[in-house]
């Protein structure tokens, strides 16, 4: 059995947390500019077009970011969770990077282990059949 590593808290604030706000910030003032948004108004479509870009920006800057604790690294897979299930609908994306946070909050001491109280996700039932190629169940 592997025990999980503990990544060291730094006592130095975490980037990442500075690059989230920046980048929901920006996804916010590009939502506001969307908002009653009149396509035929020329000085609009340049503000909404410059929120497009600004929002864009900030989140790429975010992907470059290297988190320096635990708490940020848990940040940053929350935040990437949050853009899986906004952008990505029928993905299972964001579910899957909620687990990994789950995972990393697991603060035991000893080795990891996955138990039924850690992971109840582990016993729920089928919801669907995931279709083949031709479209029938696999």
């Amino acid at each position: 059995m592997i025990a999980l590593r503990r990544i060291p808290q730094a006592d130095a604030e975490d980037p990442v947390y500075a690059a989230i706000a920046t980048a929901e910030e920006a996804q916010r003032a590009h939502l506001a500019a969307l908002d009653g948004l009149d396509e035929d108004d020329d000085a609009q479509m340049q503000r909404a077009n410059a929120a497009a870009d600004a929002e864009t920006v900030a989140f790429e800057r975010l992907t470059q970011v290297m988190p320096i604790t635990l708490a940020g690294l848990q940040a940053l897979v929350e935040r990437y969770a949050v853009e899986a299930e906004e952008t990505e609908r029928w993905s299972a994306g964001g579910s899957y990077l909620r687990h990994i946070a789950r995972v990393q909050a697991c603060e035991s001491e000893r080795p990891f282990w996955p138990s039924e109280r850690q992971f109840l996700e582990a016993h729920q039932d089928v919801v669907r059949l995931i279709p083949d190629r031709v479209g029938g169940p696999l």
